[in-house]
């Protein structure tokens, strides 16, 4: 059976940010392309009452299929969401996909009822799906039959990234999420930006993120081309007036061949955007961070975890030094660029001296802005594999921001969160930056973006 009317939901309740969800984005596109369903979205980010305006949006656009995308942390958001749909459009054919659906399917299945669990990238499965093939027939798709639980195996990768349309920003309320977007405050607050992604993923074994994400994208590392990446960025300028954007790949600068070529796109195109990308400190070299800056990068930031080399090694397995955390930092510094580090606090084993130390590394070192997050083990993670008999809590209460889910031996409750907070104030009220911290908080638009960050905090 087709599907005529599509509505895609972003259970965002609680985290607002500057940056639309791509990978619904990129499903809207691929269904508009392939299918003749209308596509409209709920995008709960912004709601004050998120469930009765999800409520409101199934009354009115009446839709015969509901895709939900989660991530962990959004579980509770998507079960009330789907109870929402029951309710509300008890007819509709509910699918629910993204990362957390992709390593938990069946369990994902039994708690929100859904009629199909989609594990994997949906470019291809979605559309398919709209235009009346099978569920059955869809590598990757988790269904209940007769009352037992189906799962096939495999997944539909898209070979050439090219081949995919552009993501579809039409259906976000674009200016709410420019005027919260945080990316490039330090750079300057004032800039209008967003994020694209290049690349889909990832050749590292980080116990925090694998075997997930290859779980998700396959093991293949897939990249578009400098041209599409450009155009791209071509369509943001003329549709949004961009004057900044972030590419979110977190690897983007392994290969630096693709990076040197998007560099000279973007230059031989005029473009004159500032941005910023995520890097692993040991893939930079000068060389190449000159080139990205002569191409407009203002900014870059460095997933640095933890200060102990102890804890990178043998808990994260993120094959980094603090040498060249410290390298990368000086060459960035040389250049005038801005740096950003990430920043873990709370793994199993981890000492509370290795904690102290690593507010201290991120609060003396030259960086610009720092997150805190507190370490979490994804579901199929290798570090949740390893550390699962330690979580206390439910999936539902995954909160990397607010909560630690461990029973850590020797760390009171609580303790783990307010290290995060005094990491949070050390850093950005430490003397050598506190100057740049007020610049960047004055103002009614630059307290809105401050306050959205905050609630991260």
């Amino acid at each position: 059976m087709a599907f005529d009317r599509v509505l895609l939901v972003f259970p965002e309740t609680r985290y607002p940010s500057g940056q639309p969800p791509l990978g619904i984005a990129s499903l809207s596109a691929a269904v508009k392309r392939d299918t003749a369903a209308e596509v409209a979205l709920c995008d709960m980010s912004f709601e004050p009452r998120p469930f009765e305006a999800l409520e409101r949006k199934l009354r009115s656009f009446r839709p015969d299929l509901v895709g939900v995308s989660i991530v962990t942390p959004q579980l509770q958001a998507g079960l009330d969401a789907a109870a929402a749909v029951r309710r509300t459009s008890p007819g509709a054919f509910l699918v629910f996909g993204g990362p957390h659906a992709t390593v938990l399917p069946e369990d994902t299945l039994a708690r929100t009822g859904a009629d199909l669990v989609y594990s994997g990238e949906a470019d291809i499965a979605l559309p398919r799906l709209v235009s009346g093939e099978p569920p059955g027939n869809l590598p990757g798709a988790c269904i209940p039959e007769n009352g037992v639980v189906t799962r096939n195996e495999g997944l539909l990768l898209t070979g050439d990234l090219d081949t995919l349309p552009l993501p579809d920003r039409s259906i976000f309320d674009m200016e709410k999420y420019f005027r919260i977007w945080y990316s490039m405050d330090r750079v300057d607050p004032g800039l209008r930006g967003t994020s694209i992604m290049c690349s889909r993923g990832c050749p590292f074994g980080c116990t925090f993120c694998q075997p997930t994400l290859s779980e998700i994208f396959g093991r293949r590392m897939r990249r578009r081309s400098p041209s599409n990446i450009v155009d791209e960025l071509e369509s943001l300028v003329s549709g949004y007036a961009i004057t900044a954007f972030m590419f979110e790949d977190s690897t983007f600068v392994l290969d630096h061949d693709w990076v040197h070529g998007i560099c000279d796109e973007m230059t031989a195109r005029r473009l004159t955007l500032r941005w910023c990308c995520n890097v692993r400190a040991d893939l930079l070299t000068e060389d190449l961070l000159r080139h990205m800056k002569d191409a407009g990068l203002a900014k870059i930031n460095i997933g640095v975890e933890s200060a102990s080399q102890r804890v990178l090694d043998d808990i994260y397995e993120k094959g980094i030094t603090l040498a060249g955390v410290e390298r990368a930092l000086e060459m960035a510094v040389k250049l005038g660029l801005r740096v950003q580090g990430y920043f873990m606090l709370g793994a199993p084993g981890e000492t509370r001296e290795e904690m102290e130390a690593t507010i201290d590394f991120a609060a003396r070192m030259p960086f610009d802005d720092a997150l805190f997050d507190i370490t979490t083990p994804f579901p199929h993670t290798e570090l949740w594999n390893r550390t699962r008999h330690l979580v206390n809590r439910d999936y539902a209460d995954f909160d990397c921001f607010h909560t630690s889910v461990y029973r850590l031996d020797g760390i009171e409750s609580g303790e783990i969160e307010r290290l995060k907070k005094r990491a949070f104030w050390r850093f950005y009220l430490h003397p050598s930056r506190i100057a740049r911290t007020l610049r960047t908080v004055l103002g009614p638009r630059n307290l809105a973006r401050t306050l959205t960050k905050a609630r991260r905090v």
